[in-house]
């Protein structure tokens, strides 16, 4: 693949691209698909910690219990609404607050990665990896340079191309059940019939949808080298070099995350155990391998979310200042870490690959997404302007 437009032909990288895309193969190739609590996300996650140990850094691996599989906050909606048509005749109170749960639930999963039924849910055993490099002199400040180890199913809808048929689904699909549930109500508090009636059609939506579902936990997984064996790259080689030239002022961890492609339940632990980065900059690296490298302005199928305003600016001051990079601001449908990140009021940014045609990760959650399709080159631009980052973080006053 070719690198990205505006990205100077004559500019000598800090990073080897060989050694970027080495990473990228180790992972996507050797390793293969990583699956939220497979084999293979284990091997990826001691992969990553021996990388780590020849750096000289001290890895810390962290086990978690996560959702096996996104499908299942979904599936547990579908299968609410449809206990409406099924409880009616003989609970019309219950199906109505059983079928109105059921928006709840996929509200929860669309905008929070989560479910108040989740303990009710199949589970995997998942793991964080992370690292932290101390600074030159006194810790003013710290940085969180995030990147998920896991890789998704090759997805029907929830993939490159059907972004935007996603978000209209995902918008149909909490309309309908909020239909059948206000219907299911209605009925039970005037006795008619007709309510009753006018569910089927949702009921045979919900139906088709649960079906789908299921027929879709049989996918295999991607490959997944540009979302994210090459997040974790860029990552991985930032840490190689912030090893042997750490800040001034920033202490740089380097988390790896497990579960992001279900629940995102490997970085709400990071977050529940480490509470002395309230106050730290979070940096997400997401599919940097392949298209347009941006910095997300604005992000999220249903509710959508912005980075830091702080974050922003300084991205903006290294896009200008680094102009023969190409990279642009941009907004995607393509949901990430950044999303729990501001929801519970950090400081995160996300910087992604992006398919202008798509308005998604190139090949995200597909079986295309392999080595071939990922370029040295745009793993080399991405860890150039993550390090501008970072230094512009580190002369940050305050």
């Amino acid at each position: 693949m070719a690198p990205r437009p505006g990205m100077a032909s004559a500019m000598m990288p800090r990073f080897s691209p060989q050694r970027l895309i080495s990473h990228v193969e180790a992972l996507a190739g050797l390793i293969g698909p990583r699956g939220t609590g497979r084999a293979a996300e284990a091997r990826a996650a001691s992969w990553l910690c021996e990388r780590l140990r020849a750096l000289g850094l001290s890895p810390a691996e962290e086990r978690f219990r996560a959702v096996a599989d996104m499908n299942w906050f979904p599936i547990s909606a579908a299968a609410l609404s449809l206990s409406g048509v099924v409880l009616y005749p003989w609970a019309a109170w219950l199906a109505g607050l059983l079928a109105s749960l059921a928006v709840a639930v996929l509200w929860c999963a669309l905008t929070r990665a989560d479910s108040p039924l989740r303990l009710l849910l199949p589970h995997v055993a998942s793991r964080n990896v992370r690292a932290a490099i101390p600074p030159r002199g006194r810790v003013e400040r710290r940085v969180v340079l995030l990147s998920h180890l896991d890789s998704n199913r090759c997805r029907f809808a929830w993939r490159a191309g059907k972004a935007r048929t996603a978000r209209l689904g995902s918008g149909a699909t909490l309309a309908i059940y909020g239909l059948n549930g206000l219907l299911y109500l209605l009925g039970a508090a005037s006795g008619w019939k007709w309510p009753y009636w006018a569910s089927l059609p949702g009921a045979g939506y919900a139906l088709a949808t649960l079906l789908l579902l299921i027929a879709e936990l049989g996918q295999p997984y991607s490959p997944g080298a540009n979302d994210n064996a090459s997040g974790v790259a860029v990552n991985l080689e930032l840490a190689g070099r912030l090893a042997r030239e750490p800040l001034d002022r920033t202490e740089v961890w380097h988390l790896f995350t497990g579960a992001e492609e279900v629940d995102h339940r490997g970085l709400k632990l990071f977050l529940e155990r480490e509470k002395g980065l309230r106050e730290a900059w979070f940096i997400d690296l997401e599919g940097v391998g392949s298209g347009e490298l941006c910095y997300l302005v604005e992000a999220g199928l249903i509710r959508r979310y912005r980075p830091d305003p702080e974050l922003l600016a300084v991205a903006e001051q290294v896009a200008a200042r680094r102009a023969e990079l190409g990279v642009s601001p941009a907004r995607t449908l393509v949901v990430d870490e950044v999303q729990t990140l501001r929801r519970l009021g950090y400081r995160a940014i996300t910087i992604a690959g992006r398919d202008e045609r798509t308005a998604s990760l190139p090949h995200w959650h597909t079986a295309e997404d392999v080595v071939e399709n990922v370029s040295g080159e745009a793993l080399v631009q991405a860890a150039e302007f993550v390090w501008a980052m970072l230094e512009a973080l580190d002369r940050q006053e305050g």
